[in-house]
């Protein structure tokens, strides 16, 4: 990715880490000279650019995720993985599908957790 993409794909992370309310969701806004609307207008186009791949947005994960084995495991690590259901009903969004029947539409999310041999 270029500098100006990889600078909003930090942008993102970190307003995805910065919730006021412990169970909120999602992105907020930080507290700096951009609006609400503008952060997400600049994610959504971030989304939709077609530069951005899935694999790239990913890449990063899969780094420190090799780096924390390297400093953290001696002989081996654990990878957990987790495929949950999301059901998610909305007009708007076309990319859902049906999971288990017409009815049951939403997404499924994959979670991948590294386990170390020497602090569990």
């Amino acid at each position: 990715m270029d500098s100006r993409l990889n600078d909003r794909y930090q942008r993102l992370v970190i307003e995805h880490m910065n919730s006021s309310e412990r169970l909120s969701a999602g992105l907020k806004a930080l507290p700096d000279k951009i609006s609400s609307f503008a952060s997400t207008q600049a994610a959504w186009r971030f989304y939709q650019n077609e530069s951005v791949s899935l694999s790239k947005r990913q890449e990063p994960l899969t780094v420190a995720a090799h780096q924390g084995i390297l400093a953290h495991c001696m002989n081996f690590a654990l990878c957990v993985h987790d495929w949950s259901r999301l059901s998610y009903k909305h007009a708007n969004k076309p990319d859902t599908y049906a999971i288990t029947h017409d009815t049951d539409i939403g997404y499924d999310l994959q979670t991948s957790l590294i386990i170390s041999d020497q602090t569990g």
